[in-house]
């Protein structure tokens, strides 16, 4: 059904569920060792305690709400959630908010109304290889071609309908 259609996407999964694993198995393993081996209460067993805190809080605040999939409808994107499936019309959202110097980047829609899940979707745009072109000094931001282009698509799907409408 969607093998035809071009994604925008790329996979969540090793950033929204392997990276975070692996993280915070390590931390734990560091925490879990400090405290067998400690005789007594040191500082040292609060440094990998606040990590594991802080680390779990910031994965859950970074993706959530990341789609795994998003697939390019023309007028409409098909984000993807596992089994589940929402389908945004451009001219449904109201603001488009790209964190490009972080990592992972990042693409957050603010719809209109709220979808089936929320009133922000968010994805992990595909990112090319990073070369020193892609860098613009001028808007001080990461380039990424696909990102802008879906930002003027949004755009004049508001601008037409305001006309039609």
């Amino acid at each position: 059904m969607y093998q035809n259609l071009p994604v925008i996407s790329r996979s969540a999964f090793f950033s929204r569920r392997v990276f975070p694993f692996l993280w915070l198995s390590v931390v734990g393993f560091i925490f879990l060792v400090g405290l067998i081996t400690a005789d007594t209460f040191t500082p040292f067993l609060l440094i990998p305690l606040i990590m594991l805190v802080a680390g779990w809080r910031m994965f859950k605040k970074v993706f959530a709400g990341v789609a795994d999939r998003v697939y390019d409808g023309g007028d409409h994107l098909i984000f993807v959630y596992g089994e589940r499936r929402e389908t945004i019309k451009l001219k449904d959202v109201m603001n488009v908010n790209y964190t490009a110097m972080s990592s992972p980047d990042k693409v957050t829609l603010t719809l209109r109304e709220a979808a089936a899940s929320s009133r922000e979707v968010a994805f992990l745009p595909i990112r090319r290889k990073l070369g020193f072109a892609e860098i613009s000094f001028k808007r001080l931001r990461l380039e990424n071609h696909q990102v802008d282009a879906l930002i003027e698509r949004i755009d004049q799907a508001r601008r037409d309908d305001q006309r039609a409408g």
